[in-house]
């Protein structure tokens, strides 16, 4: 039975991938540099796609030869391997692959993936095993069909991981079975918390699309960020598999670069942290702090907010949204609210303030009107 396994590619399997290919690149002057390069997986793709004689992008100011022996070969690309690995470890980039394979065809694309991003893998497997009787897709009454016609079906999973919470990005695989998600796949959801993950689904299917199960995925559980998933056929290779990785990785940081912050609101002498949400409205505010502080007069509303004048527009991202005692809401795209108590409708989250209560709020924004000033934290 397969656990939690750390995937890293011996050098010297690394090498033999590669070598039969023969290429090399003499390296120029301009590449060679004091060797503090950073890679990425988008390096390891060009230097991969070069040795395999595929078409790539210029590459002449670039610095693979990373054995200083005045070619790339393939110990370039073991060694730079190393270091995009290394490189997503000190940024916290610690990836889990778990995925439910019955034929073997999804567990194939989660191994290509783990080995790439050289992440943990665990394999769902279910308490009782599936049997090729009971997926037989013209038996209307076999256990799969049975189990996808009713929701609430949970199949049990045989030794579960005790937690998931050492990872920050988790892609979970499975076919598509009846156009969606095998039930064992909620039971998996169910069990663990994703409210701080970063999710990426992806499937394998002859024909059906990911579109459903992504729905069914984002509103069974609460989930942080769940990016688009991919549908992958039997016959993927690892170069498709990667390629899919490459983008995914760029969104991945492109979120962590762009996406959450933390803001200061100074009310008199108190100091509020509210940590703001990643979306274009909380964005636009953030450029707007990145000119300097706001200040804001805020008068009281309803008796469950503040409420105060932005001094231009924000774009707008509104949902129907159950206020809380510290959420920070955009309404009609040019008002700020701090809210103390609950209220229901639709309105644009931008983030909510740390570790306070309604009681807490209430003493420090007092009854009448208020001067509020909003600031970035640096280095957050």
């Amino acid at each position: 039975m397969k656990r939690i396994v750390s995937v890293f590619a011996p050098v010297v399997l690394c090498a033999l991938t590669f070598v039969s290919c023969g290429m090399t690149y003499e390296s120029s002057e301009m590449a060679k540099t004091a060797g503090t390069v950073e890679y990425t997986t988008e390096d390891l793709n060009n230097l991969q796609d070069f040795i395999l004689n595929r078409e790539t992008t210029n590459l002449n100011d670039k610095d693979y030869d990373l054995n200083n022996d005045d070619i790339w070969d393939t110990f370039d690309v073991c060694l730079m391997r190393d270091k995009v690995s290394s490189n997503m470890q000190e940024n916290n980039l610690d990836i889990l692959v778990t995925y439910f394979s019955c034929t073997g065809t999804t567990e194939t694309i989660a191994e290509y993936m783990a080995d790439y991003l050289s992440a943990d893998i665990y394999e769902i497997v279910p308490e009782e095993a599936y049997t090729d009787e009971d997926i037989s897709y013209n038996n209307s009454s076999c256990r799969a069909n049975r189990e996808q016609n009713d929701k609430t079906v949970r199949p049990e999973i045989s030794d579960p991981i005790d937690s998931i919470e050492e990872y920050e990005i988790i892609y979970i695989g499975y076919p598509i079975w009846w156009g969606e998600e095998p039930r064992i796949i909620d039971t998996f959801l169910e069990r663990y918390d994703f409210s701080d993950k970063i999710v990426i689904p992806f499937c394998t299917s002859a024909s059906s699309g990911i579109s459903a199960s992504e729905k069914n995925i984002a509103n069974l559980v609460p989930i942080s960020k769940q990016l688009e998933g991919r549908r992958f056929s039997a016959s993927a290779t690892k170069e498709i598999v990667s390629e899919w990785l490459n983008e995914k990785q760029s969104e991945i940081q492109n979120i962590k670069s762009n996406g959450e912050y933390i803001m200061n609101i100074k009310v008199g002498n108190t100091v509020l942290t509210a940590k703001m949400c990643d979306n274009s409205s909380s964005k636009a505010l953030k450029e707007m702090l990145e000119e300097g502080a706001l200040t804001i007069d805020m008068h009281d509303y309803a008796n469950f907010e503040k409420v105060g004048t932005l001094a231009k527009a924000l774009p707008r991202n509104d949902e129907q949204i159950t206020t809380e005692a510290g959420d920070l809401i955009l309404y009609q795209g040019n008002s700020l609210t701090i809210y103390y108590d609950t209220n229901t409708w639709k309105f644009t989250r931008l983030g909510k303030i740390e570790n306070v209560t309604k009681q807490d709020l209430l003493k420090i924004l007092g009854d009448g009107d208020v001067t509020v000033t909003l600031s970035l934290v640096e280095n957050k």
